[in-house]
């Protein structure tokens, strides 16, 4: 993509840019036809802006509302907070705070979420060409009355806000980082606003190093759909006592404490897999307890249960056969039951998923899902169904 300009933004800005991007929302975009004629009306580099927005529009379309109205950058769309995971923690996290500033707010995607929960923002970037898209896409959107946009790196303001978010730039060396001290401005910096203003949230890695977090930030992870999105760690009167974990878009949330009781099983008549977010908050057992499970293996996020509650928490499976792992045993299990693997899972097993997905006949028309895993040290197979 070509990389825009102050006049390139000023350009698609426009009111004949933007009818043009209207035009070009439908139909496919061919790149030769569409750039011929873009060319022809507009000359080359206005042509190539234009197509790389009609581009970008249609990538964002899931991750900003009313993308078709925005303006964007590949790499701070790349970046940005999906609108669901940005929308729910403008209620859930900043719900009770009026102003919030947003630090480093790129293209706009957490400011614009903030202020139509109806918070006052304070939008921070110091990056010239995003500040003037996210001033473009507030005003798009209605939103310019309660979003300031201020070119500036935050750390030289006097924030005059009740709470802060910052998104720090996780690469490294082109490279993607989960250190704290690596990110660009390093978690240091951002933890000291705590000092200064009553609340702050941080934006972090789902896998970054949980030991490299200060004892007093509290600690969280979301995921959408059952992907894990971000860290939040917070500070100030957001530091919050025990991790949690969201689970988006059912809006579900786990708190801990972690029990101390381990409490373990074989397999019973059904299976859980606690989302990915409750695994990697550590909230496994706290899960078991709500859910009246247990585990098959204290190293295996898999649960146990007599009965299967419907949870956005975890997913639930009827567990068909179960035994030792054997080849020939499970295919004779899917002829019986007339069924084909649909899904091959494995937690803490060596067998790989898509080797065995091969093997494995496809002749049945009852779709059933292998799940591998250890128990006491041996290599476990189950063969399940999803409850109707």
């Amino acid at each position: 993509m070509r990389p825009l300009s102050p006049a390139a933004i000023r350009f698609l800005a426009s009111p004949p840019a933007q009818k043009e991007l209207t035009g070009l929302a439908g139909g496919e975009l061919e790149p030769l036809a569409t750039l011929a004629r873009l060319r022809k009306a507009w000359g080359g580099e206005r042509a190539a802006w234009l197509y790389d927005q009609a581009l970008l529009r249609r990538r964002a379309r899931d991750k900003f509302p009313h993308a078709e109205a925005l303006l964007f950058e590949s790499e701070a769309l790349e970046q940005a907070s999906h609108r669901l995971v940005a929308s729910w923690r403008a209620r859930e996290v900043f719900g009770p705070y009026a102003r919030v500033a947003d630090l480093g707010a790129g293209i706009g995607g957490d400011a614009l979420a903030l202020a139509a929960a109806g918070k006052r923002v304070l939008a921070v970037e110091r990056d010239p060409l995003r500040a003037a898209i996210l001033r473009h896409n507030a005003a798009a959107l209605g939103l310019a009355a309660r979003i300031e946009v201020v070119e500036a790196d935050w750390r030289g303001l006097q924030l005059q806000v009740d709470a802060a978010f910052a998104d720090p730039a996780r690469r490294s060396g082109g490279r993607r980082t989960v250190h704290l001290d690596a990110m660009e401005p390093p978690f240091a910096d951002v933890a000291a606003l705590a000092a200064r203003l009553p609340a702050v949230a941080v934006k972090l890695a789902p896998a970054l190093v949980k030991g490299e977090l200060p004892v007093e930030a509290g600690l969280g992870f979301v995921s959408l759909g059952g992907e894990l999105k971000e860290a939040l760690a917070g500070l100030g009167e957001l530091a919050w006592p025990q991790p949690w974990a969201a689970v988006l878009p059912a809006g579900e949330r786990l708190f801990g404490p972690e029990p101390q009781e381990e409490r373990l099983a074989g397999p019973q008549a059904y299976l859980y897999e606690p989302d990915a977010a409750v695994i990697r908050a550590g909230l496994v057992r706290r899960l078991a307890a709500e859910l009246q499970a247990a585990q098959l293996d204290a190293q295996v996020a898999y649960l146990t249960a007599a009965s299967c509650r419907q949870t956005p928490l975890a997913r639930c499976w009827r567990v068909l056969r179960h035994g030792p792992y054997h080849f020939k045993t499970l295919r004779g299990w899917l002829q019986e039951l007339e069924g084909t693997a649909t899904a091959v899972k494995r937690r803490h097993s060596p067998i790989e998923p898509a080797e065995l997905a091969k093997k494995l006949p496809r002749a049945g028309a009852r779709s059933l899902t292998v799940l591998l895993t250890r128990i006491g040290g041996r290599n476990w197979m189950m063969l399940a169904e999803e409850p109707s």
